[in-house]
């Protein structure tokens, strides 16, 4: 609990903070909106781009692993969208940033830190697998789920979802970060330094952002939402990725290492992804709602995760 706490203290900190300073009046949700961007578009990038490349991604992508992953993501995500608009009555949008709510962990400012401080070095391959394909079919879902309802033609949204994708600078700062790895260049000190420099202005900008949108974001009135989000996010995705990887066992010759599903239990079970809610700004929907349910999350993350971890070690001894 102390390790959970010295994460997400700080985290916390940075997101109070923001909210202070807009209810002093220095900052107005305007101003949130323009930080918001300026995270998104300029500070994001370089951010996934240094993560991702720092990982050794030649020869370690499992494909059964990744499959089951992203089997969990995309039933969670379907789960979502179904009950945000047949029982919550979501608009069209407005259901694809709540799907994205419940299926997108926190991996850079809770999980990573959280992975390396339990099982060290050894966790950077796992985490690098998941990281670069879980961000790409997340960004690629909520793309596609958010189209105009009133298009009916399939090759038109695919169109449309491409050309999403194309302008969205996160997940195009993923493949080039792939292709950059894959070509075995080195990056040299200059750009180098340039990069980490932008890459360590996106956790407190994207955190402060976060506060300064929690200022007057209707809890109760949205009770229902945010209570289903929590449930899905913290309980029913780890539910679901336990009975994936430990119901059924590998198809291939060689049994999964157990700290890769260590890995992918821990992952499922952490609160929702502060980038989500520059993902809704950028959509323009349910920005407010993700604010809050970020919060809500992270701060009942500091049980429920402590938790779930002492569980897996007990389900999936060394």
């Amino acid at each position: 609990m102390t390790d959970i706490l010295s994460l997400t203290i700080p985290f916390f900190g940075i997101i109070l903070l923001g909210s202070l300073t807009r209810l002093r009046g220095w900052f107005s949700a305007a101003d949130g909106r323009m930080i918001s961007r300026y995270v998104f578009y300029v500070v994001l990038p370089p951010f996934m781009f240094v993560a991702i490349t720092a990982q050794p991604l030649n020869d370690i992508f499992n494909p059964e692993f990744t499959l089951r992953y992203e089997l969990v993501t995309l039933t969670l995500f379907i789960i979502a969208f179904m009950v945000s608009r047949f029982i919550l009555k979501l608009e069209r949008n407005e259901a694809s940033l709540f799907s994205l709510n419940a299926s997108y962990p926190n991996y850079g400012y809770i999980g990573v830190p959280l992975a390396l401080l339990a099982f060290g070095e050894d966790a950077a391959v796992p985490m690098a697998v998941i990281l670069v394909v879980n961000n790409m079919v997340l960004v690629f879902l909520v793309a596609l789920f958010t189209h105009d309802a009133n298009e009916s033609s399939s090759g038109h949204v695919l169109l449309k979802t491409l050309a999403s994708l194309l302008k969205n600078p996160l997940l195009m700062s993923v493949f080039v970060a792939i292709a950059f790895s894959a070509s075995g260049l080195t990056m040299p000190a200059m750009p180098a330094l340039f990069l980490d420099l932008l890459a360590g202005a996106a956790a407190p900008t994207a955190l402060f952002a976060l506060g300064i949108a929690l200022v007057g974001q209707p809890v109760r009135a949205a009770l229902s939402e945010l209570t289903a989000l929590t449930l899905l996010k913290l309980f029913v995705h780890p539910l679901m990725m336990a009975l994936v990887f430990l119901s059924f066992p590998a198809i291939g010759p060689q049994p999964f290492d157990p700290l890769w599903i260590k890995i992918a239990l821990i992952f499922s079970c952490l609160p929702i992804a502060a980038n989500v809610f520059n993902l809704a700004e950028f959509y323009g929907a349910y920005g407010g709602r993700t604010a809050t349910s970020i919060m809500i999350t992270t701060l009942m993350a500091s049980v429920s995760v402590p938790t779930i971890m002492y569980l897996t070690f007990i389900l999936i001894p060394r």
